[in-house]
């Protein structure tokens, strides 16, 4: 089959269509930089109140932490 009988089934989509997957490097480093946010993440948790308020964590934030709902940051520039 031609790609002219793709293109008239309507297989193609145009280039602005298609959506950009992230490549194997940016999954891969996504996929340690979550790894090691739950390191950090388990850490934390295991660390007193005391400790944690004296490294700059605030009430709230220790208890969003030791109930395990706490996201750390992504890291990311503008964010």
């Amino acid at each position: 089959m031609s790609t002219l009988a793709w293109e008239l089934a309507g297989d193609i989509a145009p280039a602005e269509d298609i959506e950009a997957k992230a490549s194997f490097w940016s999954r891969l480093l996504a996929a340690r930089q979550a790894q090691a946010n739950a390191r950090v993440r388990a850490h934390l948790t295991a660390m007193g109140a005391t400790r944690l308020t004296a490294l700059g964590f605030t009430a709230d934030e220790i208890c969003a932490l030791q109930a395990g709902e706490l996201k750390l940051p992504s890291g990311k520039k503008g964010e």
